[in-house]
């Protein structure tokens, strides 16, 4: 009998020989089968336990001695195949229960922080990164490329040659038409106007599951970028309401 495989239905070396001697001899006392594995008899009762308590041994007591003897292979097999059904009508109750739990963790908000000219710098090339298909833009008035005028445009470039298209809703102000003329390229960008006469120096960017609400200030910029589907999905869905109001 190979001692392997009783290993792999979790058996460890000596508790398969004793359980492999047990089969051979029948009902034995522990000393008997302690000499026949070659394991210490003040050890043999621990490797009984075990296999009582997994199930492949029992024991009966004659004359005030406990003998020991191996369960019927067949019965363990059944006993095993029981086990497999049990954990599988458990695992089909409590999976849906992990799902619920696991769906609460997608919902939850994740949410960082980024600060001063690097930090914006930081999280706009980290949209880059992630290379979406499309970025949805609304509440500006084109006052990013004022300061930070060579990032913003190294930055379209970069996004043109990654074919990443874009939508914005800029403020119909003077300083959102000055930026569409003299500021970087706008190439793959659809522009509309929202009849708002203030300029406004925050912006929202939609892309993917990501939301990224900018604030130009121009002593200290701030970038709150938000990570979830829920959130992105209402955002994207608000966009679209004003793309339609929105004119060209």
């Amino acid at each position: 009998m190979d001692i392997a495989q009783l290993e792999r239905i979790g058996l460890k070396e000596k508790e398969a020989k004793v359980y492999i001697e047990l089969l051979k001899e029948g009902p034995s006392l522990a000393n008997h089968i302690a000499k026949k594995t070659n394991i210490l008899r003040s050890s043999i009762y621990d490797y009984f336990d075990v296999l009582l308590d997994k199930g492949f041994i029992s024991y009966t007591i004659k004359t005030g001695k406990k003998y020991f003897q191996a369960v019927d292979p067949q019965k363990i097999l059944n006993n095993f195949e029981e086990k497999k059904r049990r954990e599988e009508i458990t695992l089909k109750e409590i999976v849906p229960k992990l799902t619920k739990l696991q769906n609460i963790a997608k919902k939850k908000a994740n949410v960082e922080i980024f600060e001063g000219k690097e930090g914006m710098k930081s999280v706009f090339s980290y949209i880059l990164k992630e290379n979406p298909k499309e970025i949805a833009v609304y509440g500006s008035s084109g006052v990013a490329y004022k300061l930070l005028p060579f990032f913003i445009k190294h930055w379209h470039n970069q996004r043109i040659k990654q074919k990443i298209s874009l939508r914005i809703i800029y403020n119909n102000v003077p300083e959102a038409k000055e930026r569409i003329k003299k500021g970087p390229s706008l190439e793959l960008a659809e522009i509309k106007f929202l009849p708002i006469k203030n300029v406004a120096f925050t912006g929202t960017l939609i892309y993917n599951n990501k939301v990224l609400i900018t604030m130009w200030n121009p002593e200290s910029p701030l970038a709150i970028l938000i990570e979830s589907d829920d959130i992105a999905k209402d955002y994207k869905d608000n966009f679209e309401i004003l793309w339609k109001i929105a004119k060209i």
